[in-house]
């Protein structure tokens, strides 16, 4: 089973854009029963806060949606032996505990913000995705139930 820390900002696009590229991975994931997502307890408040505040949406809404993905959730006191050592990777303060996740995991990370977890490219410790390496992973490790016609998936 492949495990793979989300970033908050993946479930955001996912649900602003439900014809994008996130979503038709996240679609990949959940009819895929080789890929586990897991997030930093964080995450709810920050996906909430985003999604209430950006797009009006109820916390009873966010859960629904959010209980469609089947995100374990990690705890800080399970990642926070790899709190030090994930500060030395990545300099946003809130993407800290994404990073401490996948180093207890020893997953990689899918975000969207190629600002911050730029960084990342270099490191021999943590592999980051944005969408598009995301998916040439999963069609050279044949997890291709993802529909590739979408251009923005291949380019």
């Amino acid at each position: 089973m492949i495990h793979l820390v989300i970033d908050t900002n993946i479930i955001y696009s996912a649900i602003y854009n439900k014809n994008g590229i996130e979503r038709q991975l996240l679609n990949c994931i959940i009819d895929n029963n080789e890929i586990q997502l897991f997030a930093p307890a964080i995450f709810w408040d920050e996906i909430l806060r985003n999604l209430s505040k950006k797009l009006n949406f109820q916390e009873e809404t966010v859960n629904s949606i959010l209980s469609q993905f089947d995100i374990i959730e990690i705890s800080p006191k399970q990642y926070e032996p790899k709190i030090v050592e994930a500060r030395s990777l990545i300099f946003h303060e809130n993407d800290i505990p994404f990073v401490a996740c996948a180093l207890f995991l020893n997953a990689p990370i899918w975000s969207g913000n190629e600002t911050h977890f730029k960084a990342l490219d270099k490191s021999k410790k943590v592999i980051w995705f944005n969408s598009k390496r995301l998916n040439n992973f999963f069609k050279k490790n044949t997890i291709d139930k993802l529909d590739t016609d979408d251009d923005r998936l291949t380019k």
